[in-house]
């Protein structure tokens, strides 16, 4: 009887330290992944913000088709955003997109140093409501999107002087938010395992 007795009672011990340990570490987990996502959500939005204050949208009027790409002012820019992009390795690209009057959007200035990079007046065909609302204040992407160039998290801003039409553009990738997402899930595990384990011991 007290063998029963004291196994039920060492069981019941390390259930209820699972519950708790595993319902305090889950609305943590959440409230922590939650966290994540809006720091980096608001670190994005912010540089988007400030590199659009750095750029004047009247200087790349002129910047059309690829042919205008020997144009000062596209090198200028284009070397602008490729060193923001090489000081910031968790992101992929840096962009300016250029809204016309049919509605159709368009590149003006990729920071790709590949053979991928999108010339000026390429159109870009998946725009999102966010990419929409970019032309006109800073904003995030609310979460992760896909389109022919990966998987990403973004956040725009519209250009100094662009008047509706200009916005910049920053792309990080989604491997670097699942990166942060699952230090932050093995951290939880963790915890909860040495919860468990100490409710052994005890």
């Amino acid at each position: 009887v007290r063998f029963r007795y004291s196994t039920k009672l060492f069981m019941t011990h390390i259930l209820a330290v699972i519950l708790v340990s595993g319902s305090v570490g889950t609305f943590f987990y959440v409230r922590a992944m939650d966290n994540l996502m809006r720091s980096l959500q608001s670190r994005l939005q912010n540089s988007a913000a400030l590199l659009s204050q750095t750029i004047n949208a009247r200087d790349l009027d002129g910047v059309q088709t690829a042919a205008d790409t020997a144009q000062a002012a596209y090198g200028d820019t284009l070397e602008k955003v490729r060193r923001v992009r090489r000081m910031n390795p968790d992101i992929a690209f840096l962009y300016i997109m250029r809204r016309g009057e049919d509605g159709t959007v368009r590149f003006v200035v990729d920071s790709d140093e590949t053979e991928a990079q999108a010339q000026p007046g390429k159109i870009y065909a998946d725009v999102v409501p966010e990419m929409e609302e970019g032309f006109h204040q800073p904003v995030v992407d609310s979460e992760l999107y896909e389109d022919e160039w990966g998987v990403f998290l973004s956040g725009y801003a519209p250009l100094r002087n662009g008047e509706g039409r200009y916005l910049v553009g920053i792309d990080m990738r989604a491997d670097e938010v699942r990166n942060n997402l699952r230090e932050l899930r093995l951290t939880g595990l963790a915890s909860l395992f040495a919860s468990v384990l100490l409710a052994l011991l005890f």
